[in-house]
């Protein structure tokens, strides 16, 4: 009845099922594998459209859009380019910036992070703030879908341990999981788009989910669209200590809830 595998005793039925899961695992990460491929072509092919509905762009203006910004240099370049468009294409350029956001944000490809500092620069404090809140929800959502419905072999694959701590510190925290949830989204201690792809994982409900990334990327969407406010004349964007400290302060207020609890259920 029992077989030994693996320096442990096992039931024979136990095996020959998990060898059968092994067996059909393959096939359906191929399976999810293509559809995440046929999705982001899908993505891809819209943006594209959006840009093909453009004015034509000079050989200039191509060379300052389609590079990766290192710099305040390069950014303030990019919003030149776009401003001379904004006040005839204002809806289009408004468009294509949510598209491409929500883009970014889906898959969890880096660029989001540009696209909130110009955004003050490009529509305003206000305007820039509220599109960037929108897309920052609606793309981390479309991501954390995405990973419940066809990606969860996917990223167990890439990212097993990270899976595993994460798991760890959410059954730990999970009376409390709101308050640790908010506190992941203001940290810097662990990236946006991992927290989009392992959220449905590691059991963290949709609801929990949206909340705290709604309010718990306000803090830094404020920071980064109040930078892209000073784009015309920015010298430098970079490390800010000032600001790393902000939001540290703010993830530690996050969870003196829980610690508070933690506390009063001890003491009882």
């Amino acid at each position: 009845v029992y077989k030994r595998q693996h320096g442990e005793y096992k039931m024979r039925g136990e095996i020959e099922q998990e060898k059968k899961v092994d067996k059909t695992a393959p096939k359906g990460h191929g399976y999810h594998t293509w559809i995440v491929v046929i999705l982001f072509s899908v993505c891809l092919v819209g943006f594209l459209f959006l840009i093909y509905s453009f004015p034509k762009f000079t050989e200039e203006e191509k060379a300052s859009l389609l590079r990766w910004p290192r710099s305040a240099k390069d950014l303030h370049e990019i919003y030149l380019v776009i401003s001379h468009y904004i006040s005839s294409q204002y809806f289009t350029v408004m468009a294509t910036f949510c598209y491409l956001y929500i883009f970014l944000q889906a898959f969890g490809i880096p660029g989001p992070i540009f696209l909130s500092l110009i955004s003050g620069a490009l529509f305003g404090g206000y305007i820039g703030f509220a599109l960037v809140c929108t897309c920052a929800t609606l793309g981390a959502s479309l991501c954390y879908l995405m990973s419940a419905m066809i990606g969860k072999h996917l990223v167990v694959k890439a990212f097993p341990k990270l899976i595993k701590e994460l798991n760890k510190r959410i059954e730990d925290n999970k009376e409390n999981l709101i308050y640790y949830m908010l506190f992941l989204r203001i940290s810097p201690l662990l990236p946006n788009w991992f927290i989009n792809v392992s959220a449905p994982i590691v059991g963290i409900p949709y609801s929990y989910f949206l909340f705290a990334t709604l309010f718990g990327l306000m803090p830094a969407n404020i920071l980064h669209v109040k930078t892209g406010l000073m784009l015309k004349e920015i010298n430098s964007i970079g490390f800010n200590i000032k600001n790393f400290l902000l939001l540290f302060c703010l993830a530690f207020a996050a969870l003196i809830p829980t610690l508070f609890k933690k506390q009063i259920s001890n003491y009882k």
